[in-house]
């Protein structure tokens, strides 16, 4: 058997239910070719839909959109839905949503807004009415959300595109689970960060019936469209400024525990209290929106450990909480990264500064293997401060490699990823 064969029986194994799958949406793509040449020679417009559930993600589409709403071409929507939470006993099997704030954050954009859930009748918008040429979920997780809105019923009438929330940057088995095949598999378009994961994509989902490999498109990722502009820039999240200006060092520690890869408990007071000592540095701790929230759930602090420890980052001038929903000036005006396993990090290593990565266990892609070489790995807090000192100092031995990394690893097109996947979409739209 090759190994379009192997895939294909990983994503439709050969049972009745799964093979019914499978003629379904051939069927349906099909009927989706069928309407899309009637629109064709109508010149009807191009409908795009994006549903959003989360603001704090918007940046992975935003430039797409924006070059979607530019071209008179398409027909741009927002469709904002609240997000099923996971609940201590019950998991995901419930059928309560929160909103994420989504309905807000959107009210206000240059296109057709439509509020997807009514919280008093328990409905949901019905998005087949909309007719979409292609949709974007900001997420592929299937299970917080709806029957109506899986992947599953909704490639049966249209084309599901994704681009990924964070920039991958781990893999193995938290790779599988953040690329999870019951999604891609009823996915048209997949649009690549980088050239290791159009790779990735290729291997997961396209040899098969349904997928082609020209599905698979390396774009480059939106969230770095226009990222020279905060080159050079100040934010006034740091304290210190001017003549005052202080050693800036950032912190990013991921919000879980459950991979072994989060070092946040390793140095929760050392890192402070080292920077409190410090009259050249200050620390500016960015935690991740889950993280207080994931360490309650765990029972892994209290709710007065929270507070005590948010209270700390108030008690010293030299401390602060990053709380901007847009963390690019805070990195581009910092000094340097300390942090462990995190999407983040690629959007940091671009800045060219450098990055002290702590570590238990690494999971690594190829991506970040490559990356990685440009890190200053600390397995210990003595290597942290080993490194912190030596920066601190003008030191910074992996400089102009990392520069040379840059160079090789990151794919950034002349127009901006969002203005590439527009342009394959309306290519497929109008071939």
């Amino acid at each position: 058997m090759g190994i379009a064969g192997k895939i294909f029986n990983r994503l439709y194994n050969d049972s009745v239910s799964d093979r019914v799958e499978y003629k379904s949406l051939v069927q349906a793509y099909e009927n989706q070719e069928l309407k899309r040449q009637i629109k064709l020679i109508r010149g009807k417009k191009i409908r795009v839909v994006f549903v959003c559930h989360r603001p704090q993600v918007w940046d992975a589409l935003k430039t797409v959109f924006e070059a979607c709403a530019a071209d008179d071409a398409f027909e741009p929507y927002i469709v904002t839905i609240p997000n099923k939470k996971e609940l201590p006993g019950k998991g995901f099997a419930h059928e309560e949503y929160v909103s994420e704030g989504a309905e807000e954050f959107f009210k206000d954009y240059p296109c057709t807004v439509i509020n997807g859930y009514d919280s008093e009748t328990g409905r949901w918008f019905d998005l087949q009415s909309l007719e979409p040429d292609y949709v974007f979920f900001q997420t592929p997780y299937d299970i917080c959300r709806p029957p109506e809105y899986k992947s599953d019923v909704l490639c049966l009438y249209t084309k599901l595109c994704y681009v990924h929330y964070g920039m991958p940057f781990m893999g193995g088995f938290i790779a599988e689970e953040s690329f999870p095949i019951s999604f891609l598999k009823h996915t048209y378009f997949h649009f690549a960060e980088f050239r290791e994961m159009k790779d990735y994509y290729v291997d997961r989902v396209a040899p098969n019936p349904i997928h082609s490999d020209s599905r698979v498109v390396l774009t480059g990722y939106p969230k770095l469209d226009g990222v020279e502009k905060y080159h050079g820039c100040d934010n006034t999240t740091w304290k210190y400024h001017g003549d005052d200006k202080r050693f800036r060092i950032m912190w990013t520690p991921r919000w879980s525990n459950e991979e072994n890869n989060c070092t946040f408990f390793e140095y929760k007071d050392l890192l402070p209290n080292y920077v409190i000592g410090k009259d050249k540095a200050e620390l500016l701790f960015r935690p991740h929106p889950q993280m207080f929230k994931e360490f309650y759930a765990k029972k892994e602090m209290t709710k007065q450990e929270i507070i005590d420890y948010r209270k700390l980052f108030g008690a010293h001038d030299n401390l602060s909480v990053d709380k901007e929903r847009n963390y690019l000036p805070s990195f581009y005006s910092s000094d340097v990264l300390i942090t462990d396993e995190s999407s983040i990090i690629p959007e940091y290593f671009l800045t060219g500064k450098p990055v002290i990565f702590t570590y238990k266990e690494t999971h690594f892609n190829k991506f970040a293997e490559r990356l990685s070489e440009g890190f200053y790995m600390a397995a210990s807090f003595d290597d942290i401060k080993k490194y912190t000192e030596m920066l601190m100092a003008g030191e910074d031995p992996k400089k102009e490699l990392r520069r040379e990394i840059i160079s090789d690893s990151f794919y950034l097109p002349e127009k901006g990823a969002g203005y590439e996947i527009k342009e394959q979409i309306k290519a497929d739209f109008m071939r």
